[in-house]
């Protein structure tokens, strides 16, 4: 048994939440879609093994970290939960176990992240059905959680806390364990949230009506 208890793995099929259908020769997205941020900020680099080594990064600072042992990119968003209240936390996730799953579902239901919008991949990857399963037994039923699907590989996390800070963190990590060398670029910087929040609405509002968008 996990920390967050048992999670339940069955698969129904009746009710897919991942396309099966690819749809991108007609989508527009790569004809009609691209978005660029450019800023220069103070920047600082490290190689941890625990979050707290570091801490996280004041306004418009941005820290490269590299890590080693099995390591979480949930870790992040609970360290910065514990510490601030996240007003809203903006996902864009290639692969999640159920652990990371549980854990941003039982912070958004104890208060500590009041609202999530979440682009999860339709990609056929080798864990989608774990990830179907996860987001119908958790997102989908949370009013507080805004999900969709598209094809999507990004790997993002943004949020904007209650002091005002607006940290974004992007990586090779997924929300998943993994023993892998992984590196994260994480900002404190208002525009790259901005930046992520209307990216992710444009591309939403592109493919309204298409077969490579599913919204819950």
């Amino acid at each position: 048994m996990s920390a967050w208890g048992n999670i339940s793995t069955k698969w129904d099929n009746s009710e897919s939440l991942i396309n099966k259908d690819k749809d991108t020769d007609d989508s527009g997205v790569e004809e009609k879609f691209d978005e660029s941020y450019k800023k220069f900020i103070e920047k600082t680099y490290q190689v941890i093994n625990h979050i707290e080594e570091i801490g996280m990064p004041q306004k418009n600072e941005q820290i490269r970290i590299v890590t080693f042992r099995s390591f979480n990119t949930v870790h992040f968003i609970n360290y910065i939960a514990k510490k601030e209240i996240i007003e809203h936390l903006v996902l864009a996730v290639y692969s999640i176990n159920a652990e990371a799953a549980r854990f941003i579902n039982d912070m958004i239901n104890e208060g500590l992240i009041q609202k999530a919008t979440i682009l999860m991949s339709n990609l056929r990857n080798k864990a989608h059905r774990e990830k179907e399963q996860i987001t119908r037994d958790l997102f989908v039923n949370n009013p507080k959680v805004d999900l969709f699907f598209l094809q999507s590989h990004a790997k993002i996390v943004a949020m904007k806390t209650i002091d005002d800070n607006y940290y974004a963190i992007e990586g090779s990590g997924n929300l998943s364990y993994n023993s892998r060398v992984e590196q994260y670029v994480i900002d404190n910087d208002e525009g790259f949230y901005n930046f992520t929040v209307n990216w992710m609405q444009k591309v939403r509002e592109l493919l309204k009506g298409k077969k490579e968008l599913i919204e819950t």
